[in-house]
């Protein structure tokens, strides 16, 4: 278990970090704000927290809960800078305890690095020409019924976010890309900008990212013609949109859900 501690002083605070010990089991993040109790009543330890969470950039507290960017801690901190599985976003909840020193307490936010690999964002991102947008909601539709969290523009953008840099936090958050390759489809602008993001993804996460392209058919038989750098990646040309979806659910690296029942 890796650590970052938070102790409190009388000017601030201090910070340490400290490398995975051999003698934890498992691997993850711990951080720990240890707090000088003497002069904190015990109902206050989460409001002092809260506190001292807003002096940095890669704790966030909404509505009581801790929220941690993981990538920002990451590059701020040396004992994490070659864990991979440092990506995205964790919610951690406080855990109280004494310290070894009978003056301090300790309120604790950890995850195993398993943990952190389960509860990353699982998104599945749509790319697309605009005119075919229509034609991928369809299929955006059908992942969503099935339990998948498809990233489509027009749904996952706030009025407002630049496209580029929503672009590249929808790709953050994905763990596959399903290129929708029509004869409309060219590798410029945004679309370049996306097949790029793709294969960044997939360098730096491996087998937990999957690159999926799909050269479909227009109405006049027409295929679209698959991107230079997406060619080096098996790519599939369904004759149908029920193979074209196939091909999507046995290319993504998850596994469907326990078929339990409705009610």
């Amino acid at each position: 278990m890796r650590k970052i501690t938070i102790a409190t002083t009388n000017d601030g605070y201090k910070l340490e970090e400290m490398g995975h010990q051999p003698w934890h089991e498992y691997d993850g993040l711990s951080i720990d704000f240890i707090l000088d109790f003497k002069h904190i009543p015990e109902k206050e330890y989460l409001l002092k927290v809260t506190s001292l969470s807003k002096e940095f950039d890669w704790i966030n507290v909404e509505d009581g809960n801790f929220i941690f960017d993981l990538e920002k801690i990451k590059r701020n901190f040396n004992v994490f800078s070659e864990c991979k599985w440092m990506k995205s976003y964790i919610t951690l909840k406080p855990n109280y305890e004494p310290a070894l020193d009978d003056s301090k307490f300790i309120v604790s936010f950890s995850a195993t690095k398993k943990e952190i690999e389960v509860n990353a964002p699982k998104k599945i991102f749509l790319s697309h020409k605009g005119a075919d947008k229509p034609l991928v909601r369809e299929y955006f539709q059908l992942l969503k019924e099935l339990g998948f969290d498809p990233w489509l523009d027009e749904d996952a953008m706030a009025a407002g976010t630049k496209l580029n840099r929503g672009i590249y936090q929808g790709f953050k958050e994905s763990c596959a890309a399903i290129f929708f390759v029509t004869p409309s489809f060219k590798d410029e602008d945004y679309l370049e900008d996306e097949v790029d993001y793709a294969i960044d993804e997939q360098k730096e996460k491996g087998d937990k990212f999957a690159i999926i392209t799909l050269a479909l058919k227009d109405q006049d038989g027409k295929t679209g013609e698959i991107p230079g750098l997406l060619r080096k990646y098996v790519y599939k040309e369904p004759s149908s949109q029920l193979e074209a979806f196939r091909e999507i659910i046995r290319a993504l690296p998850l596994e469907t859900g326990n078929k339990v029942w409705k009610n």
